[in-house]
């Protein structure tokens, strides 16, 4: 009988330890969870002010990343919209620090965020050697933050297929056109005289490299004089008369 009320006692002890742990697992996290929900909260306000006045070109894909506020802050019940201002907002800015201050009081603080402008360029999928001629196989398009890079750059994979390379390119190396050749000197190609809607064309040889859009000398094998004319493809200059 005694062995009984003991264990009851026992248990009603165990009973009322976990009642108690039970209560402070539920609600004091939950007046935790609350407070970094402000936090969170505070920072996603942040990143959306960063987002609609940072100085960027719209068609760019931005990608913003605001520190965490620290916990130990507390963040007011602000009656009036929390006031965002910052004094480097350009694109070239990767690191960008905004005050936010609660108007109907004193409080405010200082946030950080990092600021990537992610474009898309061509890299080498493989280790290249001059002369190479570039595919679908060999080139890739990936993401990189633009303040990474330095030149011009090609963003798509039809820009530059069949071009080839005059200098050793590694894998992981952004294509430029200063690498490339997409009528390289010595080859032989089609000279087209176009003027209106009528085009004559005659066989001729580069005498210098030369990428889209630019002019090179080419020697028209017909009369053997040299001319400049436009790169239009990787077998075609054009000349406009």
């Amino acid at each position: 009988m005694m062995l009984t009320i003991q264990y009851s006692k026992l248990s009603a002890a165990i009973g009322i330890v976990f009642t108690c742990f039970l209560i402070s697992f539920i609600f004091v996290p939950k007046s935790y969870a609350m407070q970094m929900s402000s936090h969170q909260q505070l920072a996603e306000q942040v990143e959306d002010y960063l987002l609609q006045h940072i100085d960027i070109d719209g068609s760019e894909n931005t990608k913003i990343l605001v520190r965490e506020i620290d916990e130990r802050i507390n963040i007011p019940n602000c009656s009036e919209a929390f006031v965002f201002t910052s004094n480097n907002m350009q694109a070239k800015q990767s690191n960008v620090s905004v005050k936010v201050q609660c108007p109907n009081t004193q409080w405010y603080l200082f946030t950080h965020a990092t600021v990537s402008i992610i474009k898309q360029v061509v890299v080498a999928n493989d280790n290249l050697s001059p002369g190479s001629l570039l595919t679908k196989n060999n080139i890739q398009v990936v993401e990189i933050d633009k303040n990474k890079l330095r030149g011009s750059t090609f963003s798509s994979l039809d820009e530059i297929l069949g071009a080839r390379i005059k200098r050793r390119v590694r894998t992981g190396n952004i294509i430029s056109d200063r690498m490339l050749c997409f009528i390289c000197k010595g080859d032989r190609v089609t000279i087209a005289a176009v003027s209106g809607g009528l085009s004559i064309q005659v066989y001729g040889v580069a005498e210098e490299d030369g990428v889209l859009g630019e002019t090179i000398q080419v020697r028209n094998l017909s009369s053997d004089k040299l001319v400049y004319a436009k790169v239009a493809s990787t077998s075609e200059v054009q000349i406009h008369i």
